[in-house]
């Protein structure tokens, strides 16, 4: 008889634990599954930055590198800023970037040669993306970044359609 009278003064004194456990341990796994979440988000959108530089560097090393003035050197990079950002190197109005919020500003051409020669190589970044990961904000500056040797054609003399 006495066994039972303790074990039931024992219960009564541990009434209300469980719902304070619950509480403790519910704000630990939100904490856990929001920080997940944010790591998660982050590391797919910078994944998809590295595919897009990845795939307008390669399109920027294999195509005609058309040079007889500064407005044909700029509209052929302007081609590739477009193939990073939509995908297309002549994207239509209606085109939404690959990655949200991603312009075609934000990214970095930049061509290795000498003084009058061809490229040997080309290198594509990003600067200045933010990536809002809702519980806090990452920016991206000169990553993700990518080089490639030019085995385009050199055309020194042509003007860019």
């Amino acid at each position: 008889m006495k066994l039972t009278r303790g074990l039931s003064q024992t219960r009564a004194r541990q009434k209300g634990h469980a719902m304070l456990e619950l509480a403790l341990s519910a704000g630990v796994m939100m904490t856990c599954l929001a920080g997940t979440f944010q790591f998660g988000y982050t590391f797919y959108i910078y994944n998809q930055l590295v595919t897009a530089v990845g795939n307008g560097a390669r399109y920027a090393a294999q195509r005609t590198y058309r040079a007889s003035n500064a407005q044909d050197i700029e509209r052929g990079n302007a081609a590739i800023r477009n193939m990073v950002v939509f995908g297309d190197a002549q994207p239509s109005n209606e085109a939404t970037p690959v990655i949200p919020g991603l312009k075609p500003e934000q990214v970095n051409v930049e061509w290795i040669a000498k003084e009058g020669s061809a490229p040997v190589a080309v290198d594509v970044s990003i600067h200045d993306f933010t990536v809002n990961a809702i519980f806090r904000s990452f920016t991206f500056d000169g990553k993700p970044f990518v080089e490639f040797p030019y085995v385009g054609r050199y055309a020194p003399g042509e003007s860019e359609p």
